[in-house]
């Protein structure tokens, strides 16, 4: 199993799938954009997850468990065999290849500087279930075609941030990395409803190297079943004796 599969955790349209008023574009102090991000303790879901940076290409079904703010659990199948399993907390990464038997660990500042991109808990928990990755701070906000759009700075990042008019969900995002030129853009649709809350059915990511002898890197989920759980989940996650570090 490719480690690059990582990558879909960062750097991953029209509201037609329910009726809910959306409300003001700004709240009543006219400081806040009115996105309506889902709210939840824990989390499931199942997808279909599609991989290919240009060498390799890779077909599977996900499947995620979310303790929101805190850990992120992953498995990844092929033909009913689990292949892969990620554990994500707010500080570490940590991968299992359970076809090769190797195993993983990165801080996330050493994930960073392997693929030239800031990666935190919290960017890749956004890419997951289509929340802003920087949050709306007065920016002058543009209305174009059916997005409401504005950018956002954070160190050498730009998010150019593009909000449904209909849906008031985030639909595209776009980060540019001043320093190395790289780029990635996610796209969100198919919304629905899950338990009063809203989430994209489809997440389609491309990474963009500036760099010719990086090829792009194209990811998409599609979720098939997710779940506002009612209760605590697990996160089983432990590295077998024989397994070798990487």
């Amino acid at each position: 199993m490719n480690k690059l599969i990582l990558v879909c955790f960062a750097g991953m349209l029209t509201f037609t799938s329910c009726n809910r008023n959306v409300g003001a574009v700004f709240g009543k102090k006219k400081d806040k954009l009115e996105i309506v991000d889902p709210q939840f303790e824990y989390f499931s879901a199942k997808a279909k997850f599609r991989f290919d940076d240009g060498d390799k290409g890779i077909s599977a079904t996900a499947n995620f468990r979310i303790k929101k703010d805190s850990i992120i659990w992953i498995s990844i199948s092929g033909f009913g065999v689990e292949g892969a399993r990620v554990l994500i907390d707010t500080e570490n990464v940590f991968i299992l290849d359970k076809l090769k038997k190797h195993y993983y660990e990165y801080t996330f500042e050493e994930l960073s500087e392997e693929y030239d991109f800031d990666f935190n808990f919290k960017m890749i928990q956004s890419v997951i279930l289509g929340n802003l990755v920087e949050p709306y701070k007065k920016q002058r906000v543009e209305k174009k075609d059916n997005y409401f759009t504005y950018t956002a700075s954070k160190g050498v990042y730009l998010f150019h941030n593009f909000i449904g008019a209909s849906s008031m969900k985030l639909e595209k995002v776009k980060v540019f990395d001043e320093a190395t030129r790289n780029t990635i853009s996610v796209n969100y649709s198919d919304f629905i409803l899950v338990d009063g809350q809203i989430f994209p059915n489809e997440i389609l990511a491309v990474i963009d190297y500036e760099d010719d002898k990086k090829p792009n890197t194209e990811i998409n989920i599609s979720y098939n079943k997710m779940v506002i759980e009612d209760s605590p989940i697990s996160f089983p996650y432990s590295v077998p004796n024989k397994y070798e570090k990487k």
